[in-house]
């Protein structure tokens, strides 16, 4: 199970952070900044665990989580998929919550 501090005291420290090229579309495509996947870091929740044995992206070498950030002066509810290996962090995914897919807590998934 990530541990949010343990991610922020990394996050803090200088380790190095890598934006997967995906993610970097998809960042500029949704106008999401570095800052806000730093606030969403620093100042979010864990809403979801993916441990290694979970993992079946191509991160699997990388436990990884699914942080949730409500900031109400910009845009609303913000998720981003961090993998951490202790000694790199990875941004795998950032975006604004879909209503029809969470929600409204947007911390739980809707039934299919």
């Amino acid at each position: 199970m990530m541990d949010i501090n343990e991610l922020r005291n990394a996050f803090m420290s200088g380790t190095p952070v890598e934006y997967k090229a995906h993610c970097q579309k998809r960042m500029l495509e949704r106008n999401i900044s570095r800052k806000d996947i730093a606030d969403c870091i620093m100042n979010g929740e864990i809403i979801e665990d993916y441990p290694l044995e979970d993992s079946n992206t191509s991160e699997a070498s990388f436990p990884s989580c699914l942080i949730l950030w409500v900031d109400i002066q910009k845009d609303g509810p913000l998720h981003v998929v961090v993998g951490y290996n202790g000694r790199r962090i990875i941004i795998i995914s950032a975006y604004h919550p879909d209503k029809e897919r969470w929600e409204n807590d947007y911390r739980t998934r809707k039934e299919k």
